[in-house]
């Protein structure tokens, strides 16, 4: 199995890995799998790695556990790779795999800390879980992950322009925009208004809802 890091992205332009691109499709590369091509597993490891690793940061999980979680969640793949049915389905199939183990992991580590808690603390009172379901959650990072692809579709400048607008962790002014991008402040609200529409045609065409 590929022990892939989760900084690990495909260089660009996208190299051949044994005869097959990493820009194949999920159904190529998992055909390739099927068949023991040992580098399209690695290709598709590697194009849904930052994905896997996101989501136990987003449960609030260690280092170490995400890394024991992005294992569980390969080894769960690999048995189940045959059984797929809906290979365009890959990345929900992903997240909802990688939050149920998420919150399989994170309720152990609660467990173990309400342990230690009541051997530290007898009289304690337990206080409830508050963190949401995981099917909750694999619901919205299914949908953010979506809206990713969504963008991805757009053309360049909708793409820059959305990453500054509502991506971007700085606060970013109009005229940051205009700078960088060289859409003139008077025009960057039509802009916008042009490019939510176009991916709203997007996420139509991939069934968000």
């Amino acid at each position: 199995m590929a022990n892939v890091r989760p900084d690990q992205q495909p260089a660009r332009p996208e190299p051949e890995i044994g005869g097959l691109a990493i820009a194949a499709t999920d159904g190529q590369l998992i055909a390739a799998c099927l068949k023991g091509d040992h580098s399209a597993w690695e290709a598709l490891i590697t194009r849904y790695s930052r994905l896997i690793y996101s989501i136990p940061f987003k449960y609030g999980l260690s280092q170490e556990d995400a890394g024991d979680v992005f294992q569980s969640v390969c080894l769960i793949l690999l048995e189940k790779l045959g059984s797929l049915r809906d290979h365009s389905r890959l990345s929900a199939w992903l997240i909802t795999t990688t939050t149920r183990e998420c919150w399989s992991l994170s309720q152990k580590r609660a467990r173990q800390r309400e342990r230690t808690a009541r051997e530290q603390e007898p009289a304690e009172l337990d206080m409830p879980d508050s963190s949401p379901p995981p099917d909750d959650v694999a619901l919205l990072l299914e949908r953010q992950q979506l809206i990713r692809e969504g963008v991805l579709r757009l053309p360049p400048r909708c793409q820059k322009l959305i990453w500054y607008l509502f991506y971007r962790k700085a606060e970013t002014s109009y005229a940051d925009i205009t700078r960088q991008l060289g859409i003139p402040e008077g025009s960057i609200g039509p802009t916008r208004a042009r490019c939510l529409d176009k991916l709203r045609r997007v996420l139509l065409d991939l069934d968000f809802a």
